[in-house]
């Protein structure tokens, strides 16, 4: 049996006020190691956003282009009425096809779901198990 001085195994060597400052450290650097991964993939999904927008103005160009376009061959019917308009249409509404496809690539890439740190609140579910676990 051991006095009340010395410990008397293993278990007994660290005071409770040293298990409990481990742990609280412990606990800090998860919190800092989450923090840092969570921005981390914020920033990873910002840049994408980014991306999107930057697509998204693109593609209202193409369009606008292509409205140009449009508008030429709708005058060219008017003003000349030669087979030439046929031409100009055809090719307006190409290129406004391909301004809204890329546009609803670039929505897509908008979406606010996109957003969410999957990772992290994976990473946060099971630090969480294993604090109870260890608890």
């Amino acid at each position: 049996m051991a006095n009340g001085n010395q410990p008397s195994g293993p278990a007994e060597r660290h005071s409770l006020g040293e298990i409990a400052g481990g742990l609280a450290g412990d606990v800090q650097d998860l919190v800092r190691g989450e923090l840092a991964l969570a921005r981390a993939e914020l920033d990873h999904k910002l840049h994408s956003l980014l991306g999107g927008a930057i697509a998204l103005v693109g593609s209202a160009l193409v369009a606008f282009a292509g409205l140009v376009v449009l508008l030429e061959g709708g005058a060219a019917v008017l003003a000349l009425w030669i087979p030439t308009w046929a031409a100009l249409l055809i090719v307006g509404l190409v290129i406004v096809i391909v301004g809204g496809l890329i546009a609803r690539a670039a929505l897509a890439r908008l979406s606010l779901a996109n957003l969410a740190p999957d990772r992290t609140a994976k990473n946060l579910g099971k630090d969480a198990r294993t604090v109870k676990e260890h608890l």
